[in-house]
């Protein structure tokens, strides 16, 4: 597993947010993560969207390690496995994610 699949800390969660930070390993930059969570279909699917922003305001090129904090996360939870589970997003939406090792971040 990669260095960086650690250091996160829950801020708050409620039945629509979470809130959370991920301090990185080397540089220790610390990255802004939200989740919210909307249920449809008479509470039998959940609509999940997230962001990840650094708190370092030059860390524009971060080698996709704002998209690794959601997706490992996510995968971490299971829910990469989950019936239904789809991504949708772009390096246009995050930051150089079609080039990000999530196992290194």
């Amino acid at each position: 597993m990669g260095g960086q699949r650690c250091l996160y800390k829950l801020q708050s969660a409620t039945v629509h947010f979470i809130t959370a930070k991920h301090t990185t390993p080397i540089k220790r930059n610390v990255d802004d993560i939200t989740f919210r969570l909307v249920s449809f279909q008479f509470f039998t699917h959940c609509h999940v969207s997230a962001m990840s922003v650094s708190e370092t305001w030059y860390a524009i090129k971060d080698h996709g390690t704002n998209y690794c904090n959601l997706y490992n996360l996510m995968e971490g939870s299971g829910l990469t496995q989950a019936r239904g589970y789809k991504e949708v997003t772009s390096d246009f939406v995050c930051t150089q994610r079609s080039t990000a090792n999530c196992t290194l971040y």
